[in-house]
């Protein structure tokens, strides 16, 4: 393959790319469905090196939700003590 075909191929799928991009903002996601699809999408990720790092980045912020989402519905919740 050419370096110009090579080129243009990587040109239209980074065009598909944003548009998907664009149908999931036009869609109305909130900003923490927006990190929950990138991290799903990560998750799927062939280059394992890749995924890590995008995943331990993207798990910071997704903490912070999953701890406030603990305090807030699992507070009186039995425990189970194993």
């Amino acid at each position: 393959m050419s370096y110009s075909v090579k080129l243009e191929k990587i040109a239209k799928e980074r065009a598909e790319s944003r548009q998907i991009a664009k149908q999931i903002i036009d869609f109305g996601v909130t900003e923490n469905q927006k990190l929950d699809i990138i991290y799903e999408i990560t998750l799927n990720l062939n280059n394992n090196d890749a995924m890590k790092e995008i995943a331990n980045i993207l798990k910071k912020y997704r903490e912070t939700i999953n701890k406030e989402e603990e305090t807030s519905d699992n507070k009186n919740k039995p425990k189970l003590i194993i």
